[in-house]
Formats: C-alpha cells, structure tokens, sequence
C-alpha cells in the first residue's frame, strides 16, 4: 500500500513538473516516426483505368508497374531517414530538454509536408498508363495521408519541445 503512495505522488509530481507534456511530445514524435515510415512503404499515388478491370489486371506487362507509385518510388527512402531522425529527435528534445532538436522535429515536419505537397501535384500525372488509356485518372492513396500524418505528429512533438517543463 505504501508503495503505491510512493508511486501515486511521484505521478503527481511528474504531471507537475511536466511530465504529461514530455509523454506526449515523446508519443507524437515517435508515432509521427512511424508514419512516415510506413507512407514510405505505402502506395502514395495510384492509377486507375475507368473501364472494367484494375490497371494491374489489363495494363500491358511493361505499364503494370506504373499503376501504383510507393513512397520509395518517390522519396527514394528519404521518409525511412527522416522518420528514424524524428524519432532521435523526440527522444533529444524530451530527454535532454533539447530546443534545437524540437526546432529539428518541426523542420522534420515542414521538410515532410513540402514533399506531400509535391506528391499531390504530381497526382495528376497518368504518365505511361495515360497514354496507353485515354481514361485514366491518378490519385492520392494511403501513403499519401500517412505522410501529411506523419509530418503533422512530428510538428506537434517539436511544439511541444520547446515549451519550458518547470525544471
């Protein structure tokens, strides 16, 4: 009994001192983490065929491969390094009351958020499926919204670094 006491103040204690704040700042910024590894590992842009059939079912074997574009199609891995850096990042930012490496999370983010904005624009574009078939029409898929998850996690996670904690 007395040791949950013990454990109960030091809790208390911990949510003064900040420590629902780190919590979550650690959270946002490991799961923002894994988002973005996961979007690239996703389909981020995917082309459909408006006649019967999938764009993999009757799409030519050389234009198969251009029905579905993933994230290491387009980043080249880049979000597998920006996702293990932001996680490095939560845990400086938390751990160590780091405030550039907060500022490093946000940036994370924003670099993130650039590169989604640059996948979205280049939904549009059919590319080889297009010539092949005149109805084509590509769009944003999965990737795409863990990505802009990702990135907003990670911007939250360094917000919440740069708040003073009362140490």
């Amino acid at each position: 009994m007395e040791s949950s006491r013990i454990a109960g103040s030091r809790a208390r204690e911990a949510l003064r001192s900040g420590g629902a704040l780190r919590l979550a700042a650690l959270a946002l910024g490991a799961i923002g983490a894994a988002l973005l590894v996961m979007a690239e590992l996703s389909t981020i842009v995917t082309i459909d065929v408006l006649t019967t059939g999938t764009c993999e079912e009757i799409a030519a074997p050389d234009v198969r491969d251009a029905c579905e574009v993933d994230g290491l199609e387009q980043h080249g891995g880049a979000l597998i390094v920006l996702g293990v850096l932001a996680l490095l990042m939560a845990v400086g930012a938390v751990r160590g009351a780091s405030a550039p490496a907060a500022l490093a999370l946000i940036v994370i983010g924003a670099v993130v958020v650039a590169l989604a904005v640059r996948d979205f624009t280049a939904s549009d574009e059919t590319g080889l499926v297009g010539i092949t078939f005149e109805q084509a029409e590509a769009g944003v898929d999965t990737g795409f919204y863990l990505e802009l998850a990702g990135a907003g996690l990670c911007i939250a996670a360094g917000a919440l670094g740069l708040l003073r904690w009362g140490d």
